[in-house]
């Protein structure tokens, strides 16, 4: 052997050990393992190509929900989405090529990942199923709906990444992600998970913890070139209906020129705007998401209009849940309908999609009283504007940094003590609260519209004495 085919062959090893130093093992310790008893769902497994894939199947009698998940989620860690929707539908969860108890593999692209998801209806005998996917997985379901290989009852894409060619980069970088799986493969809990996503609920943080180390670093890496490489509007003007694209109002992925482009581009679909969210938009902001989330897989199931949402497209902000029509030999129980609790869930519903459509259609009504109180209290601390909005802390801390993002709010350590943060509004702050707080009168007018106006202090006077009282019952408990 010469010396150049010698260096050569030297070469080829070293890369050889490059890919594997690049490509961690894949693990699940034996709590991850166990996680899989506290599921109320059987495996069940389909083969694309060589690729196995593991699917999480919740059984029951309904229409097939086969769920899609994220670039860094097995399917375990859609077990609280998917539980919320077996009393609609038959929910399954895949666990994407790479992730999971699925095989690796070495192609991630959309084609190849929309054949997974073919492989997957056609073995598991799924008819007409609907595609929920999220992030990587909305794109995933876009796709499928495209190829058109097998039949579909519509599908449901969640926050889908509209990077690609020609556009901004995917908003999380690579290395954010490589640190958290090198985190996990070292060994983690859900304190230190809790440092990248501070406000999601404590067992999804375990889930993730136990679990993340079962997704592969070229999985991941892949998934995310292709976030930059392949282009989500090549694939969504072309997606049939129904289908019905939800996003975080406060996500980095899915913006606010994001979604009324995506709007423009579908005309027949339905847009849903998820308040207070990000991207993670079940782990954010779990309730309102669920209950969206229901309400248009709802009306994708149904044949009828569904008077649960409104129109598609109003300017591209988010469609929510009023009070939907009820056939005339249906009623609300007494225990309901004379129950304070349920009329005031039915008056807040009402009221959040009352004020995105009338006041602001990227200000939520907890970000909008933080910065009214902010302005009329200039240079105070976070935990005292918590105070006075009816915030606790981690939910204020979260609401600060998303108005920081935008522009709307400064946060500066306290001299006294740099633990402390100190609130002011930024000049866009003001002028923001300025517009909204016009707005928000008109819509303060109309929401007591019903009430002569002579009662109309009185019913105030008894709201705040009710809001009092089950603050006070809820510190009590």
């Amino acid at each position: 052997m010469n010396a150049s085919s010698g260096a050569a062959q030297d070469a080829g090893q070293d890369a050889g050990h490059d890919r594997e130093a690049r490509r961690p093992e894949r693990f699940l310790t034996q709590p991850g393992l166990a996680d899989l008893a506290d599921i109320p769902a059987v495996s069940r497994w389909a083969r694309s190509g060589d690729v196995r894939l593991h699917v999480l199947d919740y059984g029951g009698d309904g229409v097939p929900l086969l769920i899609l998940p994220g670039i860094t989620s097995p399917a375990v860690t859609m077990d609280f989405v998917a539980r919320e929707l077996t009393d609609l539908a038959r929910p399954l969860v895949l666990d994407i090529r790479g992730r999971g108890l699925s095989d690796d593999a070495d192609d991630h692209c959309l084609d190849t990942l929309a054949a997974d998801t073919e492989a997957v209806i056609q073995q598991l005998e799924l008819a007409d199923p609907v595609l929920f996917g999220h992030s990587m997985g909305a794109r995933i379901a876009a796709a499928t709906a495209v190829r058109d290989h097998v039949p579909l009852g519509g599908t449901l894409l969640v926050d889908p990444p509209m990077s690609g060619p020609g556009r901004g980069p995917y908003p999380t970088t690579l290395a954010a992600f490589t640190r958290q799986l090198s985190q996990a493969r070292r060994g983690t809990d859900a304190d230190e998970v809790g440092g990248f996503w501070p406000t999601w609920p404590r067992r999804e943080l375990e889930l993730r913890a136990r679990w993340l180390a079962s997704c592969g670093l070229e999985a991941i890496e892949r998934a995310h070139q292709g976030f930059e490489s392949e282009d989500f509007f090549a694939w969504w003007p072309q997606v049939p209906g129904p289908t019905t694209l939800l996003y975080g109002a406060n996500s980095p992925v899915v913006t606010a020129e994001g979604a009324a482009e995506a709007a423009a581009a579908n005309t027949t679909a339905r847009m849903v705007r998820i308040p207070d969210a990000g991207h993670m938009v079940f782990w954010d902001n779990p309730a309102p998401a669920l209950d969206l989330l229901r309400t248009a897989l709802r009306q994708t199931l149904s044949p009828e209009p569904d008077h649960a949402m409104t129109t598609p497209h109003d300017s591209g902000a988010m469609t929510s849940p009023s009070t939907p029509e009820q056939a005339d030999d249906v009623a609300t129980p007494d225990e309901l309908s004379h129950a304070p609790g349920f009329l005031a869930r039915r008056m807040y519903q009402a009221y959040l999609a009352a004020w995105l459509h009338d006041v602001d259609a990227t200000l939520t009504g907890p970000q909008f009283a933080v910065l009214q109180i902010t302005g009329e209290n200039p240079g105070c601390d976070q935990r005292s504007i918590a105070d006075l909005v009816a915030l606790d802390t981690s939910t204020m801390a979260d609401v600060a940094r998303r108005l920081e993002n935008r522009g709307l709010l400064s946060r500066t350590p306290s001299p006294a003590d740099a633990r402390r943060k100190l609130l002011n509004l930024t000049e866009e702050g003001r002028a923001t609260v300025h517009d909204a707080n016009l707005r928000a009168r008109k819509l303060d007018e109309e929401l007591l519209r019903p009430i002569p106006a002579e009662q109309r202090a009185d019913v105030l006077r008894h709201l705040a004495v009710l809001a009092d009282h089950w603050e006070r019952l809820g510190q009590e408990h």
